[in-house]
């Protein structure tokens, strides 16, 4: 059974952003990650704005079509058929569905919102709720300060979603913005770096569009928990990809796709979660 994961879903971008492709299989998928959903929203619509969509066969499996409905996927995707809620996607739980973030002044808001949804489902501590806010934050304002900062990009379409599993929670943000070599090229010494070198330099160095001191490092903070908490960190933007648990941390070549896509997975112990697992149609 098909898993779309951090680690495979750059096989099925290959696929969608390929000139030649005109069907995608996925019938054979039994599981997708926060990570690999917002991916593939922002891959078929991408097919869609220059006029080629796919022909998708989507998941047999009935828990992860209804996982996908749950998360609203099938709506961001422009599919009524599929968007009404089936028996197997009301048994599904999805902690924060797929959201849309637009502007700046709205990131507390939807901050709160994915808050609010994890502490329903878990006594979470203050400590940890905070932690894991400020976290939120710094991945969201990133879309809405970075993902156009050249204006060259009409709607950059940021999302965010969240998942939890039986020993963890991931968060998940993307946009089809500009992509972070691009928004450091705002600054005229930065103007000539590959997707590698801007992941790099703003990852390990803590650089930032902005050349005031004390401006940035955002994801450089997220970065250092995440090996902290024995977590895992993937960023991809335009032709590079991070890979960083708490042993190592890797940039790779990647198949292009504009913008920045986050996935960010930290263990449910960390938070002081130790309750069963929910059945929430994502385990397979």
């Amino acid at each position: 059974m098909m898993r779309l994961t951090v680690d495979t879903i750059d096989q099925v971008i290959e696929v969608i952003i390929s000139k030649e492709s005109v069907r995608l299989d996925l019938t054979g998928v039994g599981f997708i990650d926060p990570y690999s959903l917002l991916l593939l929203v922002l891959c078929l619509r991408y097919r869609q704005m220059f006029g080629s969509p796919l022909a998708v066969r989507w998941p047999v499996r009935k828990d992860a079509l209804g996982w996908m409905r749950a998360m609203g996927f099938f709506a961001e995707i422009d599919d009524p058929k599929r968007t009404w809620r089936s028996e197997a996607s009301s048994r599904s739980d999805a902690l924060q569905p797929i959201t849309h973030i637009t502007r700046e002044d709205s990131v507390s808001r939807l901050v709160n919102a994915f808050d609010k949804r994890l502490h329903e489902r878990y006594p979470l501590t203050d400590e940890a709720r905070n932690a894991l806010v400020k976290i939120m934050f710094e991945l969201f304002q990133n879309i809405p300060q970075h993902s156009n900062a050249t204006g060259e990009v009409s709607d950059p379409y940021g999302l965010a979603a969240m998942q939890d599993y039986t020993d963890s929670i991931f968060l998940a943000v993307a946009d089809m913005g500009i992509g972070l070599a691009r928004s450091l090229s705002t600054r005229k010494d930065l103007m000539d770096l590959s997707d590698g070198s801007a992941l790099n330099r703003i990852v390990y160095d803590g650089l930032s569009r902005f050349s005031d001191p004390g401006r940035g490092g955002e994801l450089r903070r997220i970065a250092q928990l995440v090996r902290r908490w024995d977590g895992l960190l993937i960023i991809r933007s335009g032709e590079a990809l991070l890979y960083m648990d708490a042993e190592r941390g890797d940039i790779y070549d990647a198949p292009y796709f504009p913008g920045v896509q986050i996935g960010l997975r930290l263990s449910r112990r960390v938070f002081g979660i130790d309750s069963p697992m929910v059945d929430n149609g994502a385990f397979l």
